[in-house]
């Protein structure tokens, strides 16, 4: 049984703690802070009277005083009041193992990971998001299947802050767990999250493509493919860049595989779609069409296809020479590794390198232009050319 004193402190923290909530919410957080603090001692104080009570109501504090640290750019001291909530709702935790201590612990976990991630902090925030799919993983199966969005929210950072750390095995099971969610919540009457999962598993296969599982990749590219062109049925324009890359990457495992046909076809609808987005985006899209017409290049000169090979090549040369006028000190220097290519793969005459010579001039002492000059030289030297 409390005593009036303890009843009317009760009741001035709770008052405190909803007055500050309240400036909270009208974007006044130095104001919540100073109410969340008078909140917390108070209940401190409180619970020494009953822990079992009070203690939850403690970590609750702190998790606000966090979150007003955070909205006042003091992210050290968020992570430092997140931190001493998670001590104490893991000790209630051992002694009473309950459902809301889990989630609590859940989302204290993730908003530090949430922190260190916009920081930068890869290392540490894929240790609290660990540790936050951990206490997850300790609700009830039915609890933890409800809590599926919040999992894959977890999931997806942890596929980009592994991928970032270059982490291939993390970064490939974080995109697994993300398409068995996905397997859940999707159902043949709704294109609900479809465009979701065909990224993920476009992402996943580029995860492939990156480290050389090409057969892994091109299943997986296949799959997405799939998925994007039932989409783009109803959506013809929204696709059309993801089907594109798609395309691409499929053309280039296929060429590795010696599959010329299946390549040749999918470097023509690739294609198709890179030039449909130039026509609205010409700077943003040429990139990409001059780099396909370097891969048909490589791909008819392993074919011994020599005058198709040079003709794409020289498709090369005139896109980068074209890009050349809307940024030149981007494309210059791809325009002269063309020309370069163009002498010493196919077949083309050393007095090009003239031309590469004079858009050279203009980057004197880079380190790109003395690599660029050297191998000029070495065909030079190669061709016995004289001057």
């Amino acid at each position: 049984m409390y005593n009036l004193e303890t009843i009317i402190d009760e009741n001035i923290a709770n008052a405190l703690s909803d007055l500050a909530d309240s400036y909270r919410e009208k974007g006044k957080p130095t104001m919540a802070k100073k109410l969340y603090l008078k909140a917390l001692k108070l209940r401190e104080i409180l619970s020494t009277t009953n822990q079992e009570y009070y203690q939850p109501l403690i970590a609750e504090t702190l998790n606000s005083l966090a979150i007003v640290s955070k909205e006042g750019n003091r992210y050290d001291l968020a992570v430092e009041y997140h931190l001493a909530s998670i001590f104490m709702i893991d000790e209630l935790f051992n002694i009473t193992p309950t459902k809301d201590f889990i989630y609590m612990l859940a989302q204290s976990y993730n908003d530090i990971a949430n922190i260190y991630r916009r920081d930068y902090k890869y290392e540490k925030a894929e240790f609290f998001y660990n540790e936050s799919l951990k206490s997850y993983k300790k609700l009830p199966k039915e609890d933890y299947d409800k809590s599926e969005m919040k999992l894959l929210n977890i999931y997806n950072h942890l596929s980009v802050i592994c991928n970032a750390q270059d982490k291939f095995q993390e970064t490939k099971d974080a995109y697994i767990e993300v398409l068995e969610i996905y397997k859940r919540l999707i159902n043949e009457e709704s294109d609900s999250y479809r465009d979701e999962l065909a990224t993920v598993l476009f992402e996943l296969a580029s995860l492939y493509f990156k480290h050389n599982q090409q057969n892994r990749a091109g299943e997986v590219y296949l799959w997405t493919l799939e998925i994007l062109l039932s989409l783009s049925q109803k959506e013809p324009k929204r696709h059309r860049e993801m089907l594109a890359d798609t395309l691409h990457h499929l053309a280039q495992i296929y060429t590795s595989q010696l599959e010329y046909s299946n390549a040749l076809s999918a470097y023509r609808e690739s294609l198709k779609y890179y030039i449909a987005l130039a026509e609205d985006n010409p700077t943003k899209y040429s990139p990409s069409i001059a780099i396909i017409f370097k891969d048909l290049a490589s791909f008819y000169k392993k074919q011994n296809k020599m005058e198709l090979a040079q003709y794409f090549h020289l498709k090369v040369v005139d896109s980068y020479m074209e890009l050349a006028h809307y940024n030149e000190s981007i494309y210059s220097l791809k325009l002269v590794s063309s020309i370069i290519d163009g002498v010493a793969k196919y077949k083309q005459h050393t007095l090009s390198l003239y031309q590469a010579e004079i858009i050279l001039k203009n980057y004197r002492g880079e380190d790109e232009e003395l690599v660029l000059s050297e191998k000029i030289e070495t065909l030079r030297e190669e061709r016995n050319y004289v001057y």
